[in-house]
Order: structure tokens, then sequence, then C-alpha cells
């Protein structure tokens, strides 16, 4: 197995760090149960670097999640930037218009911490969040 050990020793001399093999799979609902109330239920995670987080779409939408720039260092956001797939702004998901939709990654290496979400698309109706790192 020589390949993959200069493979390994070259990602990590390059700056990347290897999380811990945490994989729990965490999921909070987008849920719309009435005309003037949007929440995400749970509206807090407790996770670790390399849990997988899932958002899935209960009902309502189109719904955007993003995290607050200012709970995150440049580093931290260009990780968490990286994490999310089909980002539509910075620290912006892809759209999730129909239930059913979802948005899901691997929760990279951030410090232990509180870091806040939200709908941007339902900011007004208060859909927030928080993401607590350990």
């Amino acid at each position: 197995m020589f390949v993959p050990t200069l493979a390994c020793a070259a990602f990590l001399l390059a700056g990347a760090t290897i999380p811990a093999l945490a994989q729990a799979h965490l999921t909070t609902r987008l849920i719309h149960p009435s005309a003037e109330r949007f929440l995400f239920q749970p509206d807090s995670m407790m996770a670790r670097p390399g849990d997988v987080l899932e958002f899935t779409v209960e009902s309502g939408g189109p719904y955007v999640i993003g995290f607050e720039a200012a709970d995150l260092g440049p580093r931290e956001q260009a990780l968490l930037n990286a994490a999310i797939p089909d980002r539509t702004a910075p620290l912006r998901s892809a759209i999730l218009p129909r239930p059913g939709s979802r948005l899901q990654f691997v929760l990279p290496v951030l410090p232990k911490g509180r870091y806040r979400f939200s709908a941007v698309t339902h900011l007004a109706y208060r859909m927030v969040g928080v993401l607590v790192v350990r």
C-alpha cells in the first residue's frame, strides 16, 4: 500500500487535515406548519467534524440555507463554502424548491462553538437555528 501512503502524506503536507471519523448523520426538517410560521425542527444541531448534516424540506419552500459569516473566520468560511454543494452565494445553499429537496454535506473541521444558520428566504419569519460544533 505504498501509493495510498504517499497520497495521504501529500494531502497532509498540503495543509489538509483529516477529521475524526465521527460520521453521525444529523437531520433537521424545514417545516411550514401554518400561513405565518416557518421553522427548523430541530432548530439546534450538535455535531462533530466529519458528521453528515442534512436539511430536508418537509413542507413549504423554496428555501436557501445560509450560515452567518460573523460567526466564522476567513479560514472557516472557506472550509464551509467548500463543503456546501452547489452554493448560490458564499455560505448559502442551493435553492431547495419543494418537499423532498435536501441539502447534505460533511461538516468540515471547524473550531468548537456555535454557528447560526437561517433560511435566508424566510428571515422575516425568524426561521433560524444553531449548529453547535463539539
